[in-house]
């Protein structure tokens, strides 16, 4: 219990530090430059120009932004050209905002904290208003001018609505920590006007950018690789823009590469006591893993653990598209081993399902219905067969729900307009 409290209280004092004012940062992405100082294959990439006849929207069509991506008969595919690979791949270079730090999967579910995060990242504050404000109708006008959507709230658990009516971001949006880059892999003709198409999307740090990253992608370098995380499958009409255009989405979805990097089981009966199988993160690592069996399939470089050591044990961290992973030795006064196991799993940013379809930023009850009640009368967290589940507010804007399946504890953290803040993972030992 009192390693309970002390996880409860930290978790306390970090989000209760995330709603510092909202005015205490001063820069925001919208003004950020693109990371890479230089294009892939040519500093003027093919965006001009009137599209070639069979790339013309179907006059006849309604809405353009709306394709019928069931349309099977009518598609054909489309040669994957050295100017048709640069020509996308250049949009999202010279685009950044469209994917800088955040990139997710747009449909009926979509989380409103993202299209509000994605809002404010390609808008400007107007004059005269802080870097955290924007009106309703920017909001609106940059989400239907790239997804033909409207938030259904634009109070979420990372915005609010001011008393004149206008949005402001609980915290200006950061700068950018890693640069998304999309690489198209297959293109098709819908016949409707509209595109469909598959990109690999590569998630490379700020910090651990190689040189002339941009041409290695392009070039398929097997040491970008790494940073293959995940594939995007997407239905898109492109609208004309001045000399230029842009790309209008239907459909945007985040899928995993293949191999071994896997979603994890997705069980949605939610009468159904949570199993260990479903506990298995988005890479295929799950709880008591070894470390060398986690690096077979995370394949990073050596420089992406960080190891540290105490009188209790040793242990080696390392965060992977938001998930976040702690190993650690057996504690030194009960063995010698200095093998390392998986003891945590973190979840502070993947906006993608984690289990049971629950994702970050979604609603308590949206959340707490997914898991049978089962009270904690004569069960006992670490025993091989107990189960149940706790739910308790612990402070006004924070509320947590446990869940103890044997001995692995899962740690459910609401904060703001109660919505999921953080999910955790771990051995109900430590």
């Amino acid at each position: 219990m009192r390693k309970v409290l002390l996880y409860l209280c930290l978790a306390l004092t970090v989000l209760l530090s995330g709603c510092a004012d909202p005015t205490s940062s001063s820069k925001e992405a919208a003004g950020t430059l693109p990371p890479s100082g230089t294009l892939p294959l040519s500093s003027s990439p093919v965006l001009n120009g009137p599209p070639a006849a069979g790339d013309r929207e179907d006059q006849g069509s309604t809405d353009p932004g709306y394709a019928h991506a069931s349309n099977q008969t009518l598609q054909k595919e489309i040669k994957l050209t050295e100017s048709v690979v640069s020509k996308y791949y250049n949009y999202f270079v010279e685009r950044h905002t469209l994917v800088d730090n955040r990139i997710f999967t747009v449909n009926e579910n979509t989380l409103q904290d993202d299209v509000i995060y994605f809002a404010f990242m390609n808008t400007q504050p107007i004059e005269g208003k802080p870097a955290s404000i924007r009106t309703k109708g920017q909001i609106d006008n940059v989400l239907t001018k790239y997804f033909g959507i409207r938030p259904k709230r634009y109070s979420t658990g990372i915005s609010s609505e001011t008393t004149n009516g206008e949005v402001q971001l609980g915290s200006v949006v950061e700068d950018v920590v890693r640069v998304h880059r999309l690489l198209l892999v297959k293109l098709a003709d819908n016949g409707d006007g509209s595109r469909q198409a598959v990109f690999k999307l590569y998630q490379i740090p700020n910090g651990r950018m190689l040189p002339d990253f941009d041409r290695r992608i392009v070039a398929a370098d097997p040491a970008m690789e790494t940073f293959h995380t995940m594939d995007v499958k997407a239905t898109f009409t492109e609208i004309p823009e001045g000399d230029s255009y842009y790309l209008k989405f239907s459909k945007f979805t985040l899928t995993p590469r293949q191999g071994s990097f896997a979603p994890p089981p997705q069980e949605r009966d939610h009468s159904k006591k949570v199993s260990p199988d479903e506990l298995q993160s988005f890479h295929g690592l799950s709880i008591g893993m070894t470390l060398d069996e986690a690096k077979r399939l995370l394949n990073l470089p050596e420089d992406a653990y960080e190891r540290s050591a105490d009188d209790f044990a040793d242990y080696t961290l390392v965060n992977v598209d938001g998930w976040y992973y702690t190993f650690r030795t057996l504690p030194r006064q009960q063995s010698d081993d200095k093998t390392q196991y998986l003891v945590s799993i973190n979840i502070r940013e993947y906006l993608d399902a984690i289990f049971r379809g629950i994702k970050l930023g979604d609603a308590y009850q949206d959340v707490i219905k997914e898991f049978p009640s089962v009270s904690q009368e004569e069960q006992t967290p670490g025993n091989p067969g107990s189960y149940f589940t706790r739910d308790y507010r612990f402070a006004t804007t924070l509320h947590n729900v446990d869940i103890f399946t044997g001995d692995v504890h899962i740690s459910l953290l609401f904060g703001r307009y109660d919505t999921l803040a953080w999910a955790d993972i771990y051995y109900a030992d430590i």
